[in-house]
């Protein structure tokens, strides 16, 4: 592929093939997730959350998996909180810092505990700023792709 390097061509490649079966319906989906943020890591990583379906949807009792320094879950919100068509909401891991050099894959669980949506597995070894995006932003339920990109916490995808 002229003009883009190998190891860009792979983590593409890679999150492809490694794509999640789809539900049904896609209501929440993980948008875009800094695995490494500039500086320390702990209390500063975070998940993008995106309403891509068309009612509002409660995230009370919604949790993100997360496996370090054990597997887990957290929490999104303490309570209440309504996440309306096309909104974003940022979660950001309290207390932890992911694996950075690992295959983590991230598991979004509704509040009946199925999976709503999972990422790829992710790597991300720099403090760079730079965050696994969904292109186009909200993804393409039949073409899930992640980039790793310059970080739009809160904002659209580029």
């Amino acid at each position: 592929m002229r003009g883009v390097s190998f190891l860009a061509w792979m983590s593409v490649a890679v999150c492809l093939a490694a794509a999640p079966a789809l539900a049904a319906e896609r209501t929440i989906v993980i948008n875009e997730v800094e695995l490494n943020p500039n500086g320390f890591d702990r209390d500063a990583e975070w998940v993008e959350l995106l309403n891509v379906g068309t009612a509002p949807i409660d995230l009370a009792g919604w949790t993100l998996s997360f496996d370090y320094p054990i597997d887990g879950e957290a929490s999104i919100v303490a309570e209440s909180r309504t996440l309306q068509p096309g909104q974003r909401f940022v979660f950001v891991y309290a207390g932890l810092r992911l694996r950075n050099d690992d295959g983590i894959i991230l598991r979004l669980r509704d509040a009946a505990g199925a999976v709503a949506d999972e990422t790829s597995p992710f790597r991300d070894i720099h403090d760079d700023g730079k965050t696994w995006q969904r292109i186009p932003d909200g993804g393409d339920p039949a073409l899930p792709i992640w980039l790793l990109r310059d970080g739009t916490k809160n904002a659209a995808n580029k």
